[in-house]
């Protein structure tokens, strides 16, 4: 005889097992976190390639929908070809079209990476060495400016020159300890090659293995997403499979939305702030516009790092010219975060400039420079997730999930919303006392008033005030 367990007790078993594996896995990283960080930090490496490639892929994605959608399309359907997703279409045209999409799209991206290494990045690092070669001049005209705006004032001048002092010692000990034994020339290359052998071999491998996944995954994107389906549907019910769908479908476009829009802005202001430097004659255009473009894909706080970091540098050549750059830079951000931004990124996160702070803040301490660049993404589809479980609760207690409900809400009793402006409302603290600064300005009651008003609206003062007629008799 077989038996049979039942339905709820698979269900039962399933919960206490998965709740078991959470308290070990919980435990673990309690008590052993160091070993499960280099845990984590051994399989990330291992996978590195693969991470590259997924990254890249999800970049290229819009060029390739681009390429595909208004270019060959257009081309094959002209020519008679059904490429579409439907049964009855042409299958070995579709798979041409999105191999040339593919094709088209990885040279675009190679064209890209060959005109920053061949053109944009040797004259960075040759603005980087003339500046390191000129830096003791800069400082000594930035000193004799001081000085000579200081004049009248020794004690800030005083100061000045400490600053100047300190500000170069740790200039120069960045640039000549740090930076330049960093940057490649025709001597050092060899060494350097020879030297960290091993480590060239391995980002090569990495980035070879990136492109090739990258190639996989823009080749086949639709099969990762209809398989994905498939196992939603197979493993939950309909309307929970629809919910997670409908979930990664907002996590798609949330990041889609804002890495493609704010890459896009980037450029585009990087682009502007070149064209407006040359126009000023700003020293070192393209290193300034460069270091504007780049610190401007940080949310909030890039724009203001871009144009301090500019204005330093600027300000040892020429200080007049470092003012003429913080004038523009101002104008140009002000652009992007009024007309440019909201044009391009529109509404992609849906967050306030508040919760753009702490994304920012808190994903930057624990990831460094990737939770800058992905903290907000990353809050924003948690703000989401919280918001619909909390709209899911009140849907299910038949009370309103509109925001603007609970603005002038005192509480609920019975469904009933009651208004805190509604002065009858006096329970759970609804009764609104005056401001500390109205309180200020009101008008006093003396103590001897007081007593005579509380006299008056007391019962044993009413009391008191009433004569008694049986004592008037015997008296």
């Amino acid at each position: 005889m077989k038996i049979k367990p039942e339905k709820n007790q698979i269900t039962w078993g399933i919960t206490i097992f998965v709740v078991a594996v959470a308290l070990l896995c919980v435990y673990y990283l309690m008590f052993h976190w160091s070993s499960a960080l280099a845990s984590i930090n051994t399989i990330i490496n291992a996978i590195s390639g693969i991470i590259i490639g997924i990254g890249l892929a999800y970049v290229l994605i819009p060029v390739l929908d681009a390429v595909e959608r208004r270019i060959l399309k257009p081309i094959y359907v002209k020519r008679g070809y059904d490429v579409s997703f439907s049964k009855d279409a042409n299958w070995k045209k579709r798979k041409q079209m999105r191999a040339i999409a593919v094709l088209i799209t990885m040279c675009i991206f190679l064209l890209m990476v060959y005109s920053l290494f061949s053109t944009i990045l040797p004259q960075l690092v040759n603005s980087i060495r003339e500046i390191s070669d000129k830096l003791p001049q800069y400082v000594r005209n930035l000193d004799v400016t001081a000085n000579a705006w200081l004049e009248n004032n020794p004690d800030l001048q005083e100061l000045s020159n400490v600053f100047i002092k300190g500000y170069y010692a740790t200039l120069s000990d960045y640039v000549f300890q740090q930076l330049l034994p960093a940057l490649p020339d025709e001597n050092t290359l060899p060494r350097l090659v020879s030297r960290s052998f091993m480590t060239v071999v391995n980002v090569f491998f990495d980035v070879l293995v990136g492109v090739i996944v990258a190639v996989y995954i823009l080749n086949s994107k639709e099969r990762f997403t209809t398989r994905g389906k498939k196992m939603a549907y197979s493993l939950f019910r309909e309307d929970f499979a629809n919910e997670l769908i409908g979930g990664f479908r907002f996590v798609n476009k949330t990041f889609k939305g804002f890495i493609g829009g704010k890459i896009l802005d980037s450029i585009i202001i990087g682009i502007l702030c070149y064209i407006g430097c040359m126009i000023l004659k700003i020293n070192y255009p393209l290193l300034i516009s460069v270091i504007v473009g780049v610190t401007n894909i940080i949310p909030y706080f890039g724009p203001y790092i871009g144009g301090i970091a500019g204005a330093l540098l600027l300000v040892m050549i020429d200080p007049m010219n470092a003012l003429e750059f913080l004038i523009f830079v101002i104008v140009l951000q002000q652009f992007d975060g009024n007309i440019l931004g909201p044009k391009i990124l529109g509404g992609s996160t849906g967050l306030s400039s508040f919760w753009v702070i702490f994304a920012i803040t808190f994903f930057g301490s624990i990831w460094g420079i990737v939770g800058l660049l992905l903290g907000v993404p990353v809050f924003a589809v948690i703000y989401a997730f919280f918001a619909r479980l909390t709209n899911h609760f009140l849907a299910k207690k038949s009370l309103s999930t509109f925001t603007g409900d609970y603005y002038d809400l005192a509480y609920i009793e019975g469904g009933e919303y009651k208004k805190l402006s509604d002065p009858s409302n006096t329970k759970y603290n609804s009764v609104r006392r005056e401001s500390s600064f109205r309180n200020l300005f009101k008008k006093r009651v003396s103590t001897t008033e007081q007593f005579s008003s509380d006299k008056k609206d007391s019962p044993v003062a009413d009391n008191l005030a009433k004569p008694d007629k049986k004592k008037d008799e015997e008296t």
